[in-house]
């Protein structure tokens, strides 16, 4: 499913910069097959993707994000049905 968060695929969603762009999943563990069927993913660069999952940088904000892109487009009532867990 394409990203409900951002339309944008040529630019990291953090820094902005453009080139080799990996695909984050903004839920991840338990959630993470939650996160693709959903749309709840962002292009990031090879070190932004990095900071993320090596220092947590970005991960709770990046959370936040997709709840708020989820709701808008569903509902909060879904969102803690689905994912169980507010980050707002």
């Amino acid at each position: 499913m394409k990203s409900i968060i951002t339309q944008v695929t040529d630019e990291c969603y953090i820094c902005r910069a453009q080139g080799a762009l990996e695909t984050h999943h903004c839920h991840h563990g338990s959630r993470r097959k939650k996160a693709d069927e959903y749309g709840l993913t962002v292009k990031l660069c090879p070190l932004c993707h990095r900071l993320l999952h090596d220092k947590g940088y970005y991960d709770r904000y990046l959370q936040q994000v997709a709840q708020q892109a989820f709701e808008n487009k569903y509902s909060h009532e879904l969102w803690m049905q689905e994912f169980g867990k507010d980050y707002t």
